[in-house]
């Protein structure tokens, strides 16, 4: 009797010390998930409406707000800049934002009323002016994992000290236009 107690308190142990039952793997395998989430590019432009200038002696001096826009990028690897140009061609000079005159093309220069424009970005009011000539400006503040922006453009037309006198000029109808381009490097 005691060897039976022996033998059944060393199966005991035993037992106590082996898992309950064991597990044996049949198949194993993964499965690989992958995701992507699409590149969003928005820039919107919003034209300030019936954009038509009285120009009079007046105007010499004033700035003008002409048009908004907002940017959005959802990608922190990409730069961005905002190029504003000349959507006509000038006899003053390639890239020089001006008026012209629709009825007469005599002279050179003769026929152009030039302004300046000038960029602000609404969330740190930071100016970007190139003046009388074509501007470039990098667009979109870093925010996490995207960029955005918004701003607003502005001409602005010489004042009489820097020379501006509409008398020089022909009477009659003028036209402007300001070509706004986005790049992505």
């Amino acid at each position: 009797m005691r060897k039976w107690r022996f033998v059944l308190a060393v199966l005991m142990i035993f037992t106590s010390l082996m898992p309950a039952y064991s597990r044996r793997v049949i198949f194993s395998e993964t499965i690989p998930l992958q995701g992507h989430i699409e590149l969003q590019e928005k820039f919107t432009l919003d034209i300030a409406d019936n954009i038509r200038f009285t120009l009079n002696q007046d105007i010499a001096g004033t700035t003008h707000e002409i048009a908004t826009y907002e940017f959005f990028s959802n990608s922190p690897n990409i730069a961005y800049q905002m190029r504003l140009s000349p959507g006509l061609s000038s006899n003053l000079q390639d890239g020089v934002f001006a008026f012209r005159s629709i009825l007469t093309t005599d002279g050179p220069g003769s026929n152009m009323i030039p302004f300046r424009v000038a960029i602000a970005n609404i969330f740190d009011g930071a100016n970007i002016s190139g003046g009388y000539q074509e501007i470039e400006k990098k667009i979109g503040l870093k925010e996490g994992s995207s960029s955005q922006e918004q701003g607003v453009i502005y001409v602005s037309f010489p004042t009489a000290d820097e020379g501006f006198n509409l008398r020089d000029f022909n009477y009659g109808s003028y036209e402007a236009s300001i070509a706004v381009e986005v790049l992505a490097d």
